[in-house]
């Protein structure tokens, strides 16, 4: 049974609906992206990104494992869950490192669509106070556990959350025809 959720994990699964980024309804500022970028590396923008996508990856792989331990009823092999971590990391490590450029460049963009230049070099004192800079440092520890928190809150609402989804399906196909292709 087990051979059959991972012959299912690796078949390729239609993506989820992630919706792009907004097109900027207006160009904005360049010193305003020029001050948005100071601030971003300021605050280790990039070291953040990285450290986000790490826990949410870490996060998604432990729900994915509980998925497969749930409906095959056994236990996913110690090697293979490590393996499938290794390969995981290693995609989204690359795969952010080789993009962060465009993305730390579409960040700044927001920032300058959302605050004047003035207000980002504001901004930018302000993140210098050393209590917000203690805040920041202590967010790399304090952020995964307020994480954990609501994943973990999520994760023991699940039997509701599959109950609800399977109502659904079930109300759903009970209203249509006979003969009709839900495929």
């Amino acid at each position: 049974m087990f051979i059959v959720f991972l012959a299912a994990l690796a078949a390729p699964a239609p993506p989820a609906p992630i919706p792009a980024p907004a097109p900027a309804q207006a160009a904005a500022d360049p010193a305003a992206v020029k001050e948005a970028l100071l601030l971003l590396d300021e605050g280790d923008f990039e070291g953040e990104a990285i450290r986000n996508a790490d826990l949410a990856l870490e996060l998604g792989i432990a729900s994915m494992i509980d998925q497969i331990q749930k409906k095959s009823g056994e236990k996913v092999p110690a090697d293979f869950a490590e393996k499938l971590r290794q390969i995981m990391r290693d995609h989204t490590s690359s795969t952010l490192r080789a993009k962060m450029g465009t993305i730390k460049q579409q960040a700044a963009n927001v920032y300058a669509q959302e605050f004047t230049r003035d207000e980002l070099a504001r901004l930018r004192e302000l993140s210098k106070d050393p209590v917000l800079v203690k805040a920041r440092e202590r967010n790399k520890t304090i952020g995964p556990k307020l994480m954990a928190l609501g994943a973990y809150t999520m994760r023991e609402s699940e039997p509701e959350l599959e109950a609800k989804i399977e109502r659904l399906v079930s109300d759903y196909l009970a209203k249509q025809p006979k003969d009709s292709d839900h495929s």
